[in-house]
């Protein structure tokens, strides 16, 4: 295969570091990545390539992968992959009431749009937002929510099961979505448990780019950058440091995507 140009090697390289951003925009990046060489088919595919496999949670990163044919095979994609996300954000908008209390965990551009979409058509709402370790990127959505005049509590993880008595709604992002279940951020399946014991709905967003076809699988995640929890290694202690998780089908009220909500199955 080809070498990439150095620059679009880069730029695939930060994709594939960055694991503080969302599926949805971090598809988008890799989109206009794989435009800058879309007038040759063989950097093409090579880009395509390694796009997949940048992060393979990510199962619209996939579906770009398996799309990237053309430049304007991938311009209709990111039509698309717009359009979807937007029609998800208006229904889960739809999900939230006036005066509810929403909790969030990690930070989805879906759920934040859904709620500022509720916000902004005059629903009272109040959000209770993870910090979302290990890198805690339920910290920047709590601001840009604070930011936008919705009433937001951010809490550490642990506390989810103690806040969730004063949560009407859950909603949370998708990486992927497969029979097995719902890939997302880490604690997401305790959250998951602990709403279905509490009869508190919970809702996982994701557009059809995100939902695996049957018979197809994710690779198994290894271990991340132990220091990403301990700062200074301490002899005898390993660390695990895992960012995804898969929380069962049945441990959710359902998922939303462009079409409608999946119920439980």
């Amino acid at each position: 295969m080809p070498e990439l140009p150095e620059p679009i090697g880069e730029r695939i390289r930060a994709i594939a570091a960055d694991h503080s951003s969302g599926a949805l925009e971090l598809t988008r990046r890799a989109a206009e990545v794989l435009l800058e060489v879309a007038h040759d088919p063989a950097l093409l595919a090579e880009a395509a390539a390694q796009v997949a496999r940048a992060q393979p949670a990510m199962a619209s990163m996939r579906a770009l992968a398996e799309t990237a044919r053309s430049g304007s095979a991938i311009r209709a994609f990111l039509a698309e992959l717009d359009s979807a996300a937007e029609q998800v954000a208006r229904i889960a908008a739809d999900l939230i009431r006036d005066g509810m209390t929403v909790m969030t965990h990690s930070s989805s551009r879906t759920v934040l749009d859904a709620f500022l979409l509720a916000h902004r058509s005059g629903k009272r709402i109040r959000v209770i937002a993870t910090e979302s370790r290990p890198l805690c990127e339920g910290v920047a959505l709590a601001r840009t929510l604070a930011e936008a005049g919705i009433p937001v509590t951010l809490i550490v993880d642990a506390a989810a099961a103690r806040l969730l008595p004063e949560v009407q709604l859950v909603l949370v992002g998708a990486d992927a979505v497969s029979r097995q279940g719902v890939v997302n951020k880490i604690g997401t399946a305790a959250l998951a448990l602990a709403a279905r014991e509490r009869g508190i709905p919970m809702y996982a967003l994701a557009s059809s780019e995100k939902l695996l076809p049957e018979g197809v699988s994710l690779p198994d995640e290894g271990s991340k950058a132990p220091l990403e929890v301990l700062d200074s290694p301490a002899p005898g202690v390993t660390v695990a440091n895992y960012y995804f998780d898969r929380t069962p089908l049945d441990w959710l009220e359902g998922i939303v995507t462009e079409r409608g909500i999946r119920g439980r199955t």
